[in-house]
């Protein structure tokens, strides 16, 4: 009766033949740095792409917080403020409606004029509100009331003007323009600055976005009353807005725009650091498998007569094939769990990390870089790498399960 390939001695073979000693002690040498380095690239991988989530995460979270992620609108580019957007709000993925006018603006402070983009908007159905660290207390949000032509924006478009809360800018818009003697003038008027809030994020270089109240910018832009340019929409997760956009069409309504026309290219650069990243790491995991095909190889040939003596005994091809199996993937599976469980450790405490390397004058600001750790895509790396493991050892264990007994044992 022939053994079954995952028979004991098929397994204790070749747990005997994972540390081989005397003249196949480099071999070893190598398998075991083969190892390593899957244990390397493993945690790498896991930290590198931990961190990523976790950064890409918290620009989703904080620079999509002041722009629109969808914005719906009528057939003639506007749509009554007191249209019924019920229907919208049941689209899964959309948490929250709001109307609103926007318009690209200019606007001038003591140091500068640039562009921006102005939202007038109801503070009191304004949902995100408290993810803004706003320099003047919560009161400055509170504050854009009708008729008070206060506004508040970013940190960096303030840094620009020159502007801090108090001061007073011009915003200056051609939506509104007048005919006049003196030919077409664009409409202005001075606004006071409530309040300057902080994303905790690097401006992605999209247009600067200014906050003020709906009634204000509407007398400004001289917009009809009981019209907006639209319903700003909030979704649960941003990267679903094609899904909503489809949903909202349905239903009759126009697309205005959406998040992607000013941060789109800045988002899809990450994504594409990140693959470039988790490409360039997975690299190293490849490198060790070549590593553990090439010590393999190595052990293979310097164990044929034993491999001729144990067929003779009637040994199968398959159960020899299995004990090659075995030894290489020994060394892929304890380099991906060495590996797994390095680089969890390492990515919930990078700041302790740094600072026991010594690194942390150099590196402090990654102590507070936000760590999503993703079981799908842990469980991925460590399946990953035991499947390579598999698979490299499959020509080796083939080519010594093809060894002939007459061949090497003739002259014995």
């Amino acid at each position: 009766m022939k053994r079954k390939i995952f028979s004991p001695i098929f397994l204790s073979i070749g747990l005997s033949y994972v540390f081989s000693s005397g003249r196949h002690r480099f071999a070893s040498v190598i398998a075991l740095l083969s190892m390593l380095g899957i244990m390397l690239g493993v945690a790498a991988l896991i930290i590198v792409v931990s961190v990523m989530n976790g950064l890409e995460g918290d620009l989703k979270e904080r620079l999509l917080s002041e722009v629109p992620h969808l914005v719906i609108t009528g057939s003639g580019g506007t749509i009554a403020e007191d249209a019924d957007v019920s229907r919208v709000l049941r689209i899964p993925g959309v948490t929250a409606a709001m109307p609103e006018i926007s318009d690209e603006v200019l606007i001038q402070g003591e140091n500068a004029l640039t562009g921006a983009r102005l939202y007038g908007i109801a503070p009191s159905r304004y949902p995100v509100h408290d993810l803004l660290r706003i320099d003047a207390g919560s009161a400055a949000f509170a504050n854009l009331e009708p008729r008070s032509f206060e506004v508040i924006m970013g940190a960096p478009l303030a840094d620009a003007l020159g502007a801090l809360p108090g001061d007073r800018v011009r915003i200056i818009s051609t939506s509104g323009a007048r005919y006049t003697p003196f030919g077409r003038e664009p409409v202005q008027r001075l606004f006071t600055v409530s309040g300057v809030y902080h994303l905790g994020v690097v401006s992605s270089g999209g247009v600067p976005v200014v906050l003020a109240s709906m009634e204000d910018v509407r007398k400004l832009l001289r917009y009809p009353k009981g019209a907006v340019s639209g319903f700003r929409l909030w979704l649960s997760d941003p990267y679903e807005v094609d899904r909503a956009r489809k949903a909202v069409q349905d239903l009759g309504f126009s697309i205005a725009s959406d998040w992607r026309e000013t941060e789109g290219e800045f988002f899809q650069s990450i994504a594409m650091e990140k693959f470039m990243m988790t490409l360039m790491l997975a690299l190293i995991v490849v490198v060790a498998g070549f590593n553990m095909l090439s010590a393999l190889i190595m052990v293979v040939v310097g164990k044929l007569q034993e491999i001729a003596i144990l067929r003779t005994m009637g040994m199968t091809s398959r159960t020899i094939m299995g004990i090659f199996v075995v030894e290489g993937a020994i060394s892929g599976i304890a380099g991906t769990l060495l590996g797994t469980g390095l680089g969890l450790l390492l990515a919930f405490n990078i700041g302790t990390t740094l600072r026991m390397a010594g690194l942390y004058k150099y590196f402090g600001a990654m102590a507070g870089i936000p760590v999503q750790v993703n079981a799908t895509y842990v469980l991925v790396i460590a399946a990953s790498a035991i499947v390579m493991s598999f698979l490299v050892t499959l020509y080796p264990a083939f080519r010594a399960s093809r060894t002939r007994p007459v061949e090497f044992l003739r002259y014995e």
